[in-house]
């Protein structure tokens, strides 16, 4: 079996990856082997995520990890509330998310309408705005200003709702795009970083959303794997989501990497998060014509404010 992801082998996806292959072979005894394939969708290409989506729906893979941002443009709407903006800013909230069966299995439920099964998630970083000429710290930073985002209809409408002009571009594109002042930011992680092409100054408490993977079957390989496999492939991810809140590193550690690279880390003033959340509202009108998707917003936020956000999730100036 072929599992693809986006990734390489360096990025938290691909770790992921990298443990679930072991944990099947493992389980299975080595008689069910999956194997990866990096950067599945090609180097150097737009909506890189959504072409991973396409070649699982197509057969051309069995397996893969996708974040849930990237299913929307699919037809899957159970996975926008966990994106939706300025409502999960922490990883404890997250971590409390994606162990949560009830609300997991909601929101993996949407999945079928893309021809996949969900069997984990697994919950990656906060996502921030960083900036390249000067810090995004307000909304009115990013009026007219392009900003690099991974392709999501609902990370567009994010932007979009702020101003801003949101762009996907790829490989040397990328960096071409800031030379020439057309990109001001990007939409990106801590964990991440490394791979801007200049480090520029993060936001560190405008919190978009959190990077959540989904790890998923094809649905038709899924339904003709015998019941053992199928068992082997639901452990082995529910034991990849459990190495993974285990093992990531957190959010205070990947922005001191971050201000050692040379970046810098910059706090919007309390008035101007709730600029920001205001300025979403339109957002939120459209997400909440959906009473599932409203029911959803409204679990999570309930979950939220019963969660405490530990020193080591918060990230510090530099």
């Amino acid at each position: 079996m072929k599992i693809g992801t986006s990734d390489d082998d360096s990025r938290p996806g691909g770790q992921a990856v990298e443990q679930f292959v072991e944990q099947v072979r493992t389980l299975s005894a080595g008689k069910l082997l999956v194997y990866p394939v990096w950067e599945a969708g090609g180097e150097g290409v737009q909506q890189w995520d959504q072409a991973v989506a396409r070649m699982l729906k197509d057969k051309k893979l069995d397996l893969a990890v996708i974040p849930s941002r990237a299913w929307d443009t699919e037809g899957v709407t159970t996975l926008r509330s966990l994106n939706a903006p300025f409502l999960v800013t922490s990883d404890a909230l997250a971590d409390k998310i994606v162990t949560s069966k009830d609300i997991s299995d909601q929101l993996l439920a949407g999945l079928d309408k893309a021809g996949a099964t969900g069997l984990a998630l697994m919950p990656e970083s906060l996502r921030h705005p960083f900036g390249f000429e000067r810090a995004l710290v307000t909304p009115a930073a990013f009026q007219g200003q392009g900003i690099r985002t991974a392709k999501s209809d609902l990370g567009d409408a994010t932007i979009r709702a702020l101003g801003g002009k949101p762009d996907d571009p790829a490989g040397d594109a990328f960096g071409a795009g800031i030379r020439a002042g057309t990109l001001a930011g990007a939409e990106s992680g801590f964990v991440i970083s490394d791979g801007l092409p200049v480090p520029g100054t993060a936001a560190a408490n405008v919190t978009f959303s959190t990077k959540v993977n989904t790890l998923v079957a094809n649905s038709d390989v899924f339904s003709g794997l015998s019941a053992a496999n199928r068992e082997i492939l639901q452990k082995a991810a529910a034991a990849t989501r459990e190495w993974v809140l285990v093992h990531r590193t957190t959010e205070a550690a990947n922005a001191a990497a971050y201000c050692n690279r040379g970046g810098k880390i910059a706090t919007a003033t309390t008035a101007d998060l709730k600029a920001f959340e205001q300025a979403e509202q339109s957002v939120y009108a459209e997400l909440e014509q959906d009473a599932s998707t409203k029911d959803m917003i409204d679990r999570i936020r309930t979950l939220k404010s019963a969660v405490r956000v530990p020193a080591t999730g918060v990230a510090t100036h530099c």
